[in-house]
């Protein structure tokens, strides 16, 4: 077992509850339709261009707009209702975020696929994102996961030894390129198994 000074947490999925179907099941009457927009007109990929700061919004909603009219309110929601999206903190992570704060045995930060449009969003509504020493957010550095570049430049940036971060993804693509490139890993799940995991290495 690997002697860990850091944690680098994911957000989404990991510490805050975001999907777009919290927003559209308000939206459509029907799931199936619902399914269809969010899986051929607001895509995942469309999404991660955003995440990737390759699109941004004030450019991507009149164009998908204009290819799709007659979904163009719900396109619109996309921007206008992305709070929605985010249901909440998962509050059980959350707590052994705190509970590692407290500790103070760890250096803790965060790297976030998070557009730099919305970002402001979490900003201003999770209170425990100030628990963290950094958090790199990949809208604003023009990278994503699980380029490998975007693992490299939080390395540098915040001074981490791969060797000895522990890094907590809900993707297992991320989780892969972050083991290649030497980091200790956590693929979440739930957080009983994060706790779990944290108190094998004598973190909690």
């Amino acid at each position: 077992m690997r002697t860990i000074e850091t944690v680098l947490f994911d957000l989404g999925g990991v510490l805050v509850d975001w999907d777009p179907r919290h927003l559209y099941r308000k939206i459509f009457k029907d799931d199936a339709e619902m399914e269809r927009f969010l899986t051929e007109i607001c895509h995942p990929h469309w999404n991660f261009l955003h995440d990737k700061g390759a699109l941004r919004f004030a450019k991507s909603i009149p164009d998908l707009q204009h290819r799709y009219p007659e979904y163009s309110d719900q396109i619109a929601a996309w921007m206008d209702r992305w709070p929605e999206m985010m249901k909440g903190s998962i509050d059980r992570t959350v707590h052994i975020l705190e509970e590692l704060k407290s500790r103070g045995n760890v250096r803790l930060f965060a790297l976030t696929n998070w557009s730099a449009d919305t970002w402001p969003h979490a900003i201003e509504r999770f209170g425990f994102l100030s628990h963290f020493e950094g958090i790199l957010v990949s809208g604003q550095e023009k990278l994503a996961k699980p380029d490998p570049q975007i693992f490299d430049l939080t390395a540098a940036r915040f001074k981490l030894d791969p060797r000895e971060t522990l890094f907590i993804d809900d993707s297992e693509k991320n989780i892969q390129q972050a083991r290649e490139m030497g980091f200790a890993t956590h693929w979440f799940r739930d957080p009983i198994r994060l706790r779990r995991d944290l108190m094998e290495y004598g973190l909690l």
